[in-house]
């Protein structure tokens, strides 16, 4: 039986090699050639140990792109693809049956499977995230054609792609002409951008850390109209001045910590929207007085369900600048300096705005 090589988290900070046979698709499911998986936050959050979800021993990657090579006919039939297509999955697995599946919000699912995630290594058969060679793909995944040209480092980013949408014109409801900001420029804020100017928003203002300058300067490339220092004196004052102090119709904040949340609600005018998607972890204070006084709207945004499909329209119309977002990408076998390199210490490397990883 042919043999594959994927890299398992087995607890947090150990990373390593682990050998699996592929698994036998010709009843059930289908098998993915993995192209390009992208090194998500929460990937570093696991390995943390800082994270809600995991399922040690767990086979990281639930951004992924890749070609289906073999696959159950009835499998391949159900999805209308071939062995062959060229395909970017979602992270989620619905089981279609309870509640939340019914009515489209799949990632919240009773089951909670997700790939990378919540699918412990130990589970056959086994290959359930993208740090690897190959990749397992359950009957019940939700799959999305990509075209060939589209390079792996921009179409295993879809699903992020897809969260920008959901936050900027799901649930922000963004339109040509709203002031938009946000706060956080990884990859999260850096596809809200990209969504929020191809929505037409203007003024787009992207706030990051002053470690964060080579992303706030991808940032400006992509489609914010300013970026600023969130970490400086003052700074409510000055990220208000594009709109004449007046606040901005819809606030993003990916940044997973206590200062930003309540940056992004003192960012918001009367009436507001703020978006919140970052998991801090850990109790955290905001001024609520004001949230109540402005009647501002403060959402949650977990993540893309029935977004993936606008989203992929516009990662393919916006590849090139989608592609600069995993600005490195490391050999499978190296994903533990990777992770190490995006996480603060003597490894931190300012030069990454996000990592991908490609089998060698």
């Amino acid at each position: 039986m042919q043999t594959t090589e994927s890299m398992v988290l087995h607890e947090p900070g150990r990373l390593e090699p682990e050998t699996f046979d592929v698994p036998d698709v010709s009843d059930y499911g289908a098998l993915l050639e993995v192209e390009t998986t992208s090194v998500c936050g929460s990937d570093i959050g696991i390995y943390k140990g800082k994270s809600p979800f995991d399922s040690f021993p767990l086979l990281l990657g639930h951004e992924v792109a890749g070609r289906i090579v073999d696959g159950a006919e009835e499998t391949l039939e159900r999805w209308g693809l071939e062995v062959g297509d060229r395909v970017m999955p979602e992270p989620y697995i619905p089981c279609f049956d309870c509640q939340d599946c019914q009515r489209g919000h799949y990632h919240m699912c009773d089951e909670n499977r997700s790939y990378g995630v919540t699918l412990s290594a130990t589970e056959p058969p086994h290959l359930w995230g993208g740090y690897g060679e190959y990749m397992y793909l359950d009957p019940d995944s939700r799959l999305h054609p990509i075209s060939d040209d589209v390079s792996g480092r921009a179409a295993c980013l879809g699903s992020v792609i897809g969260n920008g949408v959901r936050w900027i014109l799901r649930k922000g409801d963004v339109s040509p002409g709203d002031s938009v900001a946000i706060v956080g420029p990884g990859a999260q804020g850096l596809a809200s951008t990209i969504v929020a100017a191809e929505a037409g928003a203007d003024p787009v203002v992207v706030l990051g850390l002053e470690q964060d300058d080579t992303k706030l300067d991808l940032a400006a490339d992509i489609g914010a109209t300013e970026t600023l220092y969130s970490d400086q004196d003052n700074i409510a004052e000055r990220a208000l001045e594009p709109t004449d102090g007046e606040g901005f119709d819809v606030v993003v904040v990916t940044a997973p910590a206590s200062p930003a949340i309540q940056l992004g609600i003192d960012l918001v005018r009367p009436r507001g929207t703020a978006v919140l998607v970052g998991l801090t972890g850990s109790e955290t204070s905001v001024e609520l007085d004001r949230i109540v006084v402005d009647e501002i709207s403060v959402l949650g945004g977990r993540g893309q369900a029935l977004d993936v499909e606008r989203a992929m329209a516009i990662l393919e119309r916006n590849a090139d600048d989608v592609e600069r977002i995993n600005s490195h990408v490391f050999p499978v076998s190296e994903a533990e300096t990777a992770i190490k390199r995006q996480l603060p210490g003597d490894a931190f490397d300012p030069e990454i705005v996000h990592a991908a990883l490609s089998p060698e």
